[in-house]
């Protein structure tokens, strides 16, 4: 046999920075979050006030607190957003948030760690970066507009 004594290489398919946006209203976590976690139809997220950091584990539907995450069996997910209110405003109270006009978004960008051989992903609530981005979706109809 050629490869004999050979090992093959495990290949970490998460590409870049594992990353939570948060804003007023929703909790959002990049494509490279969503790979390393195997996208996950559900996930539990965890708060230490103390240590002032999030957690996202994997779980199934039927674990008590689950939170919808991704669609099953789509793989070419940009970004997983949790808009369930307890989540957000959980998370959302760690940070100040600038007043924006109604096309924009203030934000915060979090960056993640991974959490030993888990699949689990720490995001450190005090290290984040704030800005402010174009609203996404469909625009709000103005009165001159209509």
């Amino acid at each position: 046999m050629p490869l004999q004594g050979f090992k093959e290489i495990n290949i970490d398919k998460a590409t870049g920075q594992l990353v939570m946006t948060v804003t007023k209203t929703i909790v959002r976590f990049n494509k490279a979050t969503i790979i390393y976690l195997n996208y996950p139809e559900f996930v539990k997220i965890f708060v230490n006030p103390d240590t002032k950091q999030l957690a996202v584990e994997p779980c199934t539907g039927h674990d008590r607190n689950a939170v919808k995450f991704c669609k099953p069996g789509k793989k070419n997910i940009l970004s997983a957003s949790v808009r369930d209110s307890s989540v957000v405003d959980t998370v959302a109270r760690y940070y100040t948030f600038e007043d924006v006009d109604d096309d924009h978004v203030a934000y915060h960008k979090v960056p993640g760690t991974k959490a030993g051989e888990d699949k689990v992903v720490v995001f450190d609530l005090s290290d984040s970066t704030s800005g402010v981005m174009k609203r996404r979706g469909r625009k709000k109809e103005t009165a001159a507009a209509k």
